[in-house]
């Protein structure tokens, strides 16, 4: 099976089939992290630069939500961050 799918598929066309699918994995994960991150700007009306310095976790009591939220939206920029570099 393996030898007839070698014979079929070219090394260059399994390359060109990888470089897509990074390419496409890396355009959903940059969608999905850009939409967390204007999903919790709208929640808390304000970009995650603001929530940081406002001190928001503390002010809103360390709930379990808001330590959740903080974290995910840390994850979120820095995903952008890394992707857009």
């Amino acid at each position: 099976m393996v030898n007839i799918t070698r014979r079929i598929i070219s090394e260059e066309n399994i390359e060109r089939g990888m470089v897509k699918l990074l390419y496409n994995e890396t355009r959903r994960k940059l969608v999905e992290y850009e939409l967390q991150d204007r999903n919790l700007a709208k929640k808390y009306a304000m970009s995650f630069e603001e929530f940081r310095e406002m001190k928001m976790i503390e002010k809103l009591g360390y709930t379990w939500e808001v330590e959740k939220d903080y974290q995910n939206w840390e994850i979120a920029r820095d995903g952008i961050e890394t992707i857009m570099l």
